[in-house]
């Protein structure tokens, strides 16, 4: 595997990503323009060598700390229940909130498309679908 050393700027994004997780804030204090910040720190995220260094600091602070997933779920738990007792509705929302966030609640779906273009193609997909797609599909086309 190619693999580049990081450049000073980016040393220092992953550095302020770290902090709050914020890429666009990060970018910015990491020296990069303001109006072009939410672009660069998405850029920034994707590059294969950024995105590893992050993932093994993360890592690396959680074994320090002790922390795992199933611990952070399980103090976010508690602190439902404690806003709860305390009839603290805000607090309660806050780690509710959190728990979704994450347990992937509020993560885009992900969908894996295939496209292919003209007569053939769409033959192809039609005869490899099964009577029950079939029947789905027009009921769709019926309906929608």
């Amino acid at each position: 595997m190619d693999t580049r050393p990081l450049t000073t700027r980016q040393a220092r994004f992953i550095e302020e990503y770290l902090v709050d997780g914020n890429g666009t804030q990060a970018a910015i204090r990491a020296g990069y323009a303001a109006s072009g910040a939410y672009t660069e720190a998405s850029r920034l995220l994707r590059n294969a060598e950024v995105a590893r260094a992050i993932k093994t600091r993360q890592e690396a602070d959680s074994a320090r700390l002790g922390l795992s997933r199933e611990r952070v779920v399980t103090m976010l738990l508690e602190a439902f229940e404690k806003a709860k007792e305390q009839a603290a509705p805000a607090a309660m929302v806050s780690a509710a909130r959190e728990l979704g966030r994450l347990m992937g609640f509020y993560a885009p779906a992900r969908v894996d498309a295939t496209v292919e273009a003209g007569p053939a193609a769409e033959r192809q997909r039609l005869a490899a679908m099964t009577d029950a797609e079939l029947f789905g599909l027009l009921e769709q086309v019926n309906h929608g």
